[in-house]
């Protein structure tokens, strides 16, 4: 049986949300459409939550 270090797999999924957030973002910046800004968003929510960030860490990147 194999065992799984899930710390790992956690912070793997954080880097490909960040990673989706970046390739998000970029386009949003290219294109200046608020639909893509729009996705940029939830991409970034989405990492935030995936990354295991409090509330309080959230305010703080969030300014």
């Amino acid at each position: 049986m194999s065992v799984v270090n899930l710390q790992s797999v956690r912070d793997a999924r954080s880097e490909a949300a960040f990673l989706a957030y970046v390739a998000l973002h970029e386009r949003a910046v290219a294109s200046g459409r608020l639909p893509d800004m729009a996705a940029a968003v939830r991409a970034f929510e989405t990492w935030m939550r995936i990354a295991g960030l409090s509330e309080a860490e959230r305010r703080e990147i969030l300014g």
